[in-house]
Formats: C-alpha cells, sequence, structure tokens
C-alpha cells in the first residue's frame, strides 16, 4: 500500500507535468481543456498521496496520564511567575 501512495505522488508530478505542456493529453474527455483543472487534479492527488504516506508510516504517540481537571480549573490562568 505504502508504495502505491508513493506511485500515486510521483504520477501527480507526471501528470503535473505534461498536463502544463499539453492539457489536451491529461483531460482528452473534455471539449476545451484548461490548466487550471489539470493543476487541481495534480494537487489533490499529491495531497492524497502524501496524506496516505503519512497514515501509514507514522505511529501514533502513546497515550500518557493526564491529571482530570474541572472545567473551572482548567478556563483558570496561571497568573503567577512559578
Amino acid at each position: 500500500m505504502l508504495l502505491f501512495m508513493k506511485g500515486v505522488v510521483v504520477l501527480s508530478g507526471l501528470i503535473l507535468l505534461v498536463g502544463l505542456i499539453n492539457p489536451k493529453w491529461i483531460l482528452f474527455w473534455t471539449k476545451e481543456p484548461s490548466r487550471l483543472i489539470v493543476s487541481m487534479v495534480a494537487l489533490l492527488l499529491f495531497m492524497g498521496g502524501w496524506t496516505g504516506i503519512a497514515q501509514l508510516t507514522l505511529k501514533p504517540k502513546p497515550k500518557t496520564h493526564v491529571e482530570q481537571r474541572s472545567a473551572d480549573e482548567m478556563n483558570e490562568l496561571q497568573l503567577d511567575s512559578k
């Protein structure tokens, strides 16, 4: 799966490069392809690919013990310099 996500990132770069040169090659089904739409498609693929890579590789931090405080205690400002 990680290899697939890396492939999506590389594919998005190729789509952007080819689409900026000739958008008709990427958006062959539209009557008037534009570079803006090609850029948006490439950007969405790029962001989706890196999000997938991050989800697959990053491990969540272990939960630490947090003291239970009331809502009033959480809202109080600590104005002393300690």
